[in-house]
């Protein structure tokens, strides 16, 4: 009986599991009550993957001999092994009561715990095992990632960095500190940490994963898409890496390549809402309005909370000038707001007074009315229109603007009767509240009775005065020029001064630039450009919207791209020549050259993604066709 358990005993430490087997059962059927073959065997079972069997095998070593420390601990380990956590945590328990100095279990217990979500306890157990078993790096690494699931990213950094000091080229530390790293918004260190992890192990698939999201997250967008590609080269079929990958090429505008991640991604997982998302924006970027629609609408059936895929399904419907439902699902852009402020690091600030009631259109000729400015200039300056409506139902209106418009605005705000405020001052009194791009919501406006189409803002007398004669050149035909709105994330709302050349190359035109803010990039290749002395640059002169309305007045036209001096032009009747991306902004709506809200404007779209040149050189036609006889 002894020979059959100690051959076995070493064939099992030699790694000859097939021979461990044999003679391990030969000493039970020699000995049915054999205590460690029937451990040992269990253990072996457990190494095999074949855990219920590794699991009855060792319980009935345990039931032989219940104050064995080693058997409960093997035991636990066989019930983690099977997702059996309660289970695990008591064996590993009863081995604690049995050796309070048994490391291996506190370690073990932590482990448990951490996998049944119980971190501070995890804590406590990786802890414990460390005072008895100070240089373990894999204690400190598991110690690490607990403390990183509580959100003590700083002491999971010094877990994570002890232990590499005691286990350099660790992996799984250089990992798991990047994702702390991370944490604490400090992506470079995070892509240090990730690249050294596949450094020491390049097959590591959740480090090239953690490194394209972090990649991505910080727009390195190319570096992010070979990262994925690397997941994926690993592991073909992981929805997460899919969706990443898609994610990243949409960001560099390789829409179409991003479709094909995303419904890969949705075929192997059709749960993932965040997928469907992403395709929905695909399709939309490239004008499948329909096929957007359809993947948002999947998105919000997984996941009805989703606050992106309701807005950009609403975006859509309005692109479609579907009023009726695109403008109560725009409203989803406040949660859009909020889901960022929370997840954004701002400083503490004062408490406001709480926001007044939202009104909802109905007549309130005994109050005050609160408008208030949301978004961006443009935003403003378009829907400025609605506000006389309001004035109709409102007994008073109180309209907050941003700072560089009010000098603009106050004016029409005198005349429309209208108390007029700056953005970021005291929050007025007042009964209801209203944002400004909710007013067409509020007022039940349609498509085809758009308000105010008509010139609806005048640059103001003061302003006029102090531009009159100042604008220089002496061609006949002056035009304002802008082609770069405000730089922003995934922005397709700007081309390269370069570009421009076509307009420049037209003969009889001053072109003032009505831009305020110029790089030195954009400085040096307007002064060094073909036909230099007909373009004007007026940005060290312009000091808000009333002066750029000003100049506007004095124009003969203007060539803009989609930013606030494209409404400004617009909403003074100037004749526009709008410069669109294929995806253009939802007011823009789709296969039209005319827009309701602006009937002096011509707008030119790309006919592709990312196609500026065309729209330049039709540009450059039109505009040479209307002024030629002058």
């Amino acid at each position: 009986m002894d020979s059959f358990f100690a051959r076995a005993y070493a064939a099992h430490r030699d790694g000859r599991l097939v021979d461990a087997e044999r003679d391990y059962r030969a000493a039970i059927e020699a000995d049915p009550v054999h205590t460690d073959a029937l451990h040992l065997l269990g253990v072996l079972r457990h190494q095999q993957g074949r855990h219920e069997e590794a699991a009855d095998l060792v319980s009935r070593a345990v039931a032989l001999r219940p104050d064995d420390a080693a058997l409960q601990l093997n035991l636990g380990n066989a019930l983690k092994a099977l997702g059996r956590l309660d289970g695990a945590i008591e064996r590993f328990r009863n081995a604690l009561t049995l050796a309070p100095e048994f490391p291996l279990a506190h370690y073990n217990l932590g482990n448990a715990y951490a996998q049944a979500g119980r971190h501070e306890d995890a804590v406590d157990a990786f802890e414990k095992s460390l005072r008895l078993q100070p240089n373990d790096a894999s204690t400190f690494n598991n110690l690490g990632n607990a403390l990183h699931a509580l959100g003590r990213s700083d002491e999971a950094i010094a877990a994570f960095s002890r232990a590499l000091a005691l286990r350099p080229g660790h992996a799984g530390a250089h990992n798991n500190l990047g994702m702390a790293f991370a944490a604490l918004a400090r992506p470079d260190d995070a892509v240090a940490q990730f690249r050294a992890a596949l450094a020491a192990e390049p097959r590591y698939l959740a480090a090239h994963f953690n490194l394209g999201n972090t990649l991505d997250a910080v727009g390195r967008h190319d570096e992010a898409v070979e990262a994925f590609a690397a997941a994926l080269a690993l592991q073909p079929a992981f929805p997460p890496a899919l969706l990443g990958l898609g994610n990243a090429l949409a960001a560099l505008g390789r829409h179409a390549e991003a479709i094909a991640r995303f419904e890969r991604a949705v075929g192997l997982d059709p749960q993932l809402a965040l997928a469907w998302l992403g395709l929905g924006n695909a399709h939309h970027a490239l004008g499948a309005h329909q096929a957007a629609l359809r993947a948002f609408d999947q998105a919000l059936r997984l996941r009805p909370d989703l606050a992106s895929a309701h807005l950009n399904r609403a975006l859509t419907l309005l692109t479609l000038g579907d009023f009726g439902r695109g403008l109560p699902a725009y409203e989803s852009r406040f949660a859009v707001a909020a889901a960022a402020t929370a997840t954004g690091r701002l400083a503490a600030a004062p408490p406001e007074p709480p926001v007044p009631p939202r009104w909802r259109g109905e007549p309130i000729a005994d109050k005050t009315l609160w408008i208030e400015a949301e978004q961006g200039f443009g935003d403003t300056l378009q829907f400025l229109r609605f506000v006389p409506l309001a004035c109709e139902r409102a007994g008073r209106i109180v309209l907050t603007v941003q700072r560089e418009l009010a000098p603009l605005v106050e004016p029409l705000a005198q005349t429309w009767r209208v108390t007029l405020t700056v953005a970021g001052e005291t929050r007025p009194q007042a009964d209801l509240h209203c944002p400004l791009l909710s007013l067409p919501l509020a007022l039940g406006t349609r498509l085809d009775a758009l308000p105010s189409s008509r010139r609806y803002l005048e640059a103001p007398a003061a302003y006029r005065r102090r531009w009159r004669g100042s604008l220089g050149g002496h061609a006949k035909v002056k035009i304002g020029l802008a082609w770069s709105g405000r730089i922003q994330a995934h922005e397709n709302r700007a081309l390269p001064v370069t570009l421009l050349a076509p307009l420049f190359a037209l003969a009889g035109i001053d072109w003032l630039v009505l831009q305020p803010n110029l790089s030195d990039d954009d400085k040096l290749a307007l002064d060094t450009a073909a036909r230099s002395a007909s373009i004007h640059r007026l940005d060290t002169r312009i000091r808000d919207f009333a002066d750029t309305a000003a100049i506007i007045d004095k124009l003969d036209a203007v060539v803009s791209i989609d930013t606030s001096i494209a409404h400004l032009a617009g909403a003074l009747g100037k004749p526009l020549w709008l410069m669109l991306p294929f995806a253009a902004d939802w007011r823009w709506f789709t296969n039209t050259d005319r827009s309701p809200w602006y009937p002096s404007a011509r707008l030119v779209r790309q006919p592709a993604p990312g196609q500026w040149q065309s729209v330049v050189e039709q540009v450059a036609l039109a505009v040479s066709s209307e002024f030629s006889n002058r």
